[in-house]
């Protein structure tokens, strides 16, 4: 019976195991998302794995061998329990599939749904450490917050990954 088990790869491994892999005819699944990072140059987008150093594979331990996975270049192996292989549940697998955007590949993360007057704190920026109030999402990646500055309450727009919710 087909299962899906989880690979342990070596450090930044996961592309060179992941085609190694699928060129010995293992169905896998290599989960990666697109981050967008400050740099000298402004925003730059980056591609970053979901689980770094891990990637999924499906087979059938009883009709082919699993032995090959721990000497594919760029694979250190199954993660085991004991001696046995740690199979991952099919519903684990059907919710990371089910992120992932059909015509690029990769997981798209839903957003936390705040409610207006839900108190966050901003935690990147320059306003980073401020507490302040949610009011509204202003488009797909941006959020409006009433702030504390200088005495009084002001209406500031920020990027959504620049807030977290207050602890």
């Amino acid at each position: 019976m087909q299962a899906w088990f989880a690979v342990n790869t070596k450090p930044r491994s996961e592309a060179i195991a992941y085609e190694h892999l699928s060129r010995q005819g293992y169905a896998c699944l290599w989960p990666r998302l697109r981050r967008s990072l400050r740099g000298e140059g402004g925003m730059r987008e980056r591609i970053e794995c979901l689980f770094p150093n891990y990637l999924f594979l499906r087979a059938d331990p009883e009709q082919e061998s699993l032995a090959p996975v721990r000497s594919t270049r760029g694979a250190l192996g199954l993660v085991r329990f004991g001696n046995a292989p740690a199979r991952v549940p099919d519903a684990v697998i059907e919710q990371i599939q089910a992120r992932l955007d059909p015509v690029d590949g990769m997981i798209r993360l839903a957003a936390p749904a705040w409610t207006p007057g839900t108190p966050v704190r901003i935690s990147e920026g320059p306003l980073s450490g401020i507490a302040a109030i949610f009011l509204a999402n202003d488009g797909a990646d941006r959020v409006r917050m009433l702030v504390e500055l200088l005495g009084s309450v002001r209406e500031v727009v920020l990027p959504r990954r620049q807030v977290a919710i207050r602890i």
